[in-house]
């Protein structure tokens, strides 16, 4: 009797201890500030975060959405829209041959099987290989191209993980090309000194395969528990949008994918799409401990980091804004960003429209942005196999060729205020303006014509005025409050959106 009490004491013992032990792992990573931490997970706090000069200064980053939507290249939303018999999100931006196909749904049908019975989104898997992916060339493309920031998005809306990930069960490292995109996307970037970026998409899993679920009487791979790691959680759905509350096993999915990603790699920038403005989405308790986390292992290993996020999710206090595809018409006091894709059409992702759009609208957007403070990031499409379309290669190497002419005009500058005699935006058509130090940057998206007129700028007496990419002096003189040169290098040295540097303050 005395052996059966203890036995059963120790059997107690260890029952309470796996108690515990799965209860701490329920909770890992869950950050609820310490006294030695510099931020706790409250908005107060992380409101004292400040948006590092790195980022700032920036000009242009890049990144890139790659994954097993590249295989089938019918863009990032194809995963969801091929369960749409009657056609999905974004149809409307093509990605797909409109001339065989009816929509993506139909094209999966008629290349790959029926998307309901025959062949899902998974299948894709075992044919993403990324057997010819030098990320160390990617690394030195984007280097030349003039960039700031670069790195890849992380796991987006399909739930594959592009890291070698404990949480996520379906990631690249296990699976697919067998690599670990993000830590050795990191790496070389840091090799080539820039700064390093992830974004998450994840939350959207949550409810991106919801037209699977609702294909029925089908049994579609989306309602079978077996593949619920990529698909999320076999549930009733009562549309395909619909967006019930997030399982707290969700979001606690969602908030260790994060932390992981930071503790193993340190990206500089963490860029989030969508996910905590309501209550449908990421809880605040988990959003509030990534931020607190983010900043805290950042400050630990003596790094600046910086995060944004889209539209209003976020307190612009600990974040800054990113806009998709869009743009701020005026001057802004605080830097933001616009996310945009390289290619025509937005494809984002690999696809048929994976065309590099014309440099010069490019450029004249990458300049436009930064002359009210905003800095781009550039979405380039790789292929399945690892390599770039190439018309993409040219065109960043084309924006390299510029950048190396012109950058001085952008990176470190801030929008021209504006001051009566001074620089007047409202006046000046196709010249954009920046300020550095003592120097106004005039950079005209049209191409200027000798005698050419800056209209509102006054230099100081004397100021040497040159146009970017040329040692020669221009000579000018003062209409009133309107600045004449008369002279221009010929040739120009650039192709588009010439730059010139004009002294309008006293050099102390």
């Amino acid at each position: 009797m005395k052996a059966i009490r203890i036995l059963s004491v120790v059997i107690s013992i260890l029952f309470l201890a796996t108690i515990i032990g799965c209860n701490k792992e329920s909770q890992i990573g869950i950050d609820s500030g310490s006294g030695d931490s510099l931020y706790e997970p409250t908005w107060e706090s992380l409101g004292r975060h400040e948006t590092p000069k790195w980022y700032c200064d920036a000009v242009l980053g890049i990144y890139f959405h790659w994954g097993i939507y590249s295989v089938p290249a019918f863009g990032c939303w194809g995963g969801r829209n091929m369960y749409q018999p009657e056609g999905g999100t974004s149809e409307a931006w093509g990605h797909i041959d409109r001339t065989r196909y009816k929509n993506t749904y139909d094209y999966v049908k008629q290349e790959y099987g029926e998307p309901c019975t025959e062949f899902g989104y998974k299948d894709f898997i075992p044919m993403f290989k990324a057997e010819k992916w030098d990320p160390d060339e990617w690394a030195r493309l984007f280097k030349e191209a003039g960039v700031d920031f670069a790195g890849p998005v992380a796991i987006h809306h399909d739930g594959f993980a592009m890291w070698d990930s404990e949480y996520v069960e379906y990631n690249s490292m296990d699976m697919g090309p067998h690599r670990d995109v993000v830590g050795e996307m990191l790496e070389a970037v840091r090799k080539y000194d820039m700064k390093t970026f992830a974004s998450f998409h994840y939350y959207t899993n949550w409810f991106f395969f919801n037209p699977g679920r609702m294909l029925c009487p089908y049994k579609t791979d989306v309602n079978d528990p077996r593949y619920s790691g990529l698909y999320g959680p076999v549930r009733d759905v009562k549309g395909p949008w619909h967006r019930e509350p997030i399982s707290e096993e969700f979001q606690k999915r969602w908030y260790n994918s994060v932390i992981e990603v930071i503790d193993k790699y340190g990206p500089d920038q963490l860029w989030f799409e969508i996910g905590f403005s309501d209550r449908k989405c990421i809880g605040p308790k988990y959003v509030k401990a990534v931020l607190a986390h983010h900043f805290n292992t950042a400050a630990k290993r003596g790094k600046e980091v910086v995060v944004t996020r889209k539209s209003d999710d976020l307190p612009l206090s600990c974040s800054v804004l990113d806009i998709e595809a869009g743009e701020l018409d005026e001057a802004q006091p605080d830097v933001w960003q616009t996310d945009i894709s390289l290619g025509s059409n937005h494809s984002w992702a690999y696809s048929i429209d994976a065309v590099c759009r014309p440099v010069d609208e490019l450029i004249d957007e990458i300049v436009d942005r930064k002359s009210n403070n905003g800095i781009t990031l550039l979405s380039v499409a790789p292929k399945p196999d690892g390599t770039l379309p190439p018309s993409q290669v040219e065109g960043l190497k084309e924006i390299g060729a510029w950048m190396k002419v012109n950058k001085p005009a952008l990176f470190g500058a801030k929008p021209a205020p504006f001051t009566k005699g001074g620089v007047d935006v409202s006046k000046a058509g196709s010249i954009r303006f920046t300020m550095k130090g003592n120097y106004l940057y005039a950079i005209d998206l049209a191409e200027p014509k000798a005698p050419y007129t800056i209209p509102g700028v006054r230099p100081v007496k004397d100021s040497v005025i040159r146009m970017l990419g040329s040692e020669k002096r221009l000579p000018w003189r003062q209409d009133g409050d309107n600045l004449v040169i008369e002279m221009l290098p010929d040739p120009l040295p650039c192709d588009y959106a010439w730059s010139f540097k004009i002294q309008v303050l006293q050099l102390p």
